[in-house]
């Protein structure tokens, strides 16, 4: 995604231990980040293009990143995003808890594809939601809330979030199956992990692409409604 995705792997890369302060590309160390996320994490493969960070002002960027379909579905990208900026909080590098102060990602688009009663998107973010970490606790209590400060490795804290012009394309369902192709709203998250002092990495990604899908969702069902009535 996320995530793909995705939308926090720059943050991510911090925690591998890029120290110093200057503009450098992170390709090498992006990769093994994405090789991770992508097939172990999301079920899928991610690419991207180009990705630099200058870790004195804390800003950087991630180009064209592309998240593929899961297996079953056919071949393209779930999600594709032309980029990805951020601005990280240069002196919470090395605390353990990453601030980054704004996200902000463009050209963002999902294809949209329906099998049966289950969808490319769920089905990409259900496999995440698996992968999720938990602290070790002895007996396990599902009832009770995690604490995070207890889970190993850096935790991140997401100011703002804001989706620019993001899109979705599909196709409607028997008898009409259009193609269609939607702008949607621009999409605004606010302190992701401020609350708990901090999210993992995947727990944060999952949030944003939770809020992604309930966009998606909504966007497809309304269109699906607008067609439908015609």
């Amino acid at each position: 995604m996320k995530k793909i995705f995705l939308l926090l792997l720059l943050a991510g890369i911090i925690s591998l231990g890029i120290s110093s302060y200057t503009t450098v590309s992170i390709n090498p160390i992006l990769k093994k980040t994405v090789h991770y996320i992508g097939p172990k994490v999301m079920g899928s493969k991610v690419q991207l293009e180009d990705a630099k960070l200058s870790t004195l002002s804390g800003y950087g960027s991630i180009h064209n990143v592309y998240l593929a379909n899961p297996t079953g579905f056919p071949r393209g990208h779930c999600i594709q995003i032309g980029a990805i900026d951020v601005d990280i909080l240069p002196s919470s590098i090395g605390t353990g808890v990453i601030v980054i102060n704004n996200m902000t990602i463009k050209s963002m688009d999902i294809a949209y594809i329906t099998r049966h009663k289950e969808n490319n998107y769920e089905l990409l973010l259900n496999n995440l939601r698996t992968k999720l970490p938990e602290p070790a606790v002895f007996p396990p209590n599902p009832s009770k809330d995690i604490n995070y400060a207890k889970v190993i490795g850096n935790r991140y804290i997401i100011k703002n979030v804001h989706i620019v012009t993001p899109s979705v394309s599909g196709s409607m369902p028997k008898p009409q199956k259009a193609n269609f192709s939607i702008i949607m709203p621009d999409m605004h998250l606010t302190d992701i992990g401020e609350a708990e002092n901090g999210l993992p990495f995947l727990v944060a990604l999952e949030q944003i692409l939770s809020t992604i899908g309930d966009n998606v969702r909504y966007a497809v069902m309304d269109t699906h409604v607008r067609y439908r009535d015609w």
